[in-house]
């Protein structure tokens, strides 16, 4: 009962902290959902954009409704322990109060374990894109869901809240993915191996250690408006690997 009170106190005040900061910095937000590939996204849409802009991601798994204010705020999981989260609130105090150099662009990992997970933060995140990667046929967590289609109900809440000037991402093979470009009347862009995606895949192969029959890494090409370039993942095997 204490925990389940502490809990909510703490999610009440790093929420209205997270919202307040993003009122005063005004980061661009791209949110990343799905029931597969949201983490490999996350952190390859990192990679590529923080070479150009300061920019933020989501920690490990932090998709809930703490940890995305975590995120906002730039700080770690205080759990059980007072101490940790009572600075919490004053680092994200002084984020509100005092000039401080923030991201330009968060990249957020949005899960939802539970019912209305969230659909509790879509309404005050308004990201800028939504990238939507995949859904599997029986999606982790869909137990405390009534069907899949519920979880996915749940996940297309992040799509309404996504701001009118903004972008969809949808992965073009998947086709409760594909199906959500319905939901947005905005700019939607598509990617993945099908050829009706906007950017494609194409050419994919294993490629083999030199002097071996070991497989090394794949082998493809990424085609969009007219151009290709081919590209080489080492380290990794399988089609999924080519999606982030």
């Amino acid at each position: 009962m204490l925990k389940s009170f502490f809990r909510k106190i703490v999610v009440a005040v790093i929420t209205a902290e997270a919202k307040l900061v993003l009122k005063k910095y005004r980061p661009k937000i791209i949110a990343i959902t799905g029931s597969v590939g949201k983490t490999s996204a996350k952190d390859a849409i990192f990679q590529v954009l923080s070479h150009f802009q300061f920019a933020r991601k989501s920690e490990k798994s932090f998709n809930s409704d703490i940890g995305l204010p975590l995120t906002i705020i730039g700080c770690r999981n205080g759990w059980s322990n007072p101490l940790i989260w009572c600075r919490n609130f004053v680092e994200g105090l002084a984020l509100i109060l005092l000039p401080v150099r923030y991201p330009k662009v968060l990249i957020l990992e949005v899960g939802a374990d539970r019912p209305a997970d969230i659909e509790k933060v879509a309404y005050w995140l308004k990201p800028d894109a939504v990238v939507v990667t995949r859904f599997a046929k029986v999606p982790v967590h869909v137990e405390f869901f009534a069907s899949p289609a519920a979880l996915l109900a749940e996940k297309s809440h992040l799509i309404k809240s996504l701001k009118a000037d903004g972008v969809l991402v949808l992965n073009a093979d998947d086709d409760d993915v594909a199906g959500l470009s319905a939901l947005f009347r905005g700019r939607v862009t598509t990617f993945g191996f099908s050829g009706t995606a906007a950017l494609t895949a194409s050419h994919y192969s294993i490629s083999e250690k030199l002097g071996s029959k070991m497989p090394a890494g794949v082998s493809f090409r990424v085609n969009y408006g007219g151009s290709s370039v081919p590209l080489s993942l080492y380290g990794a095997v399988g089609r999924g690997v080519v999606y982030p």
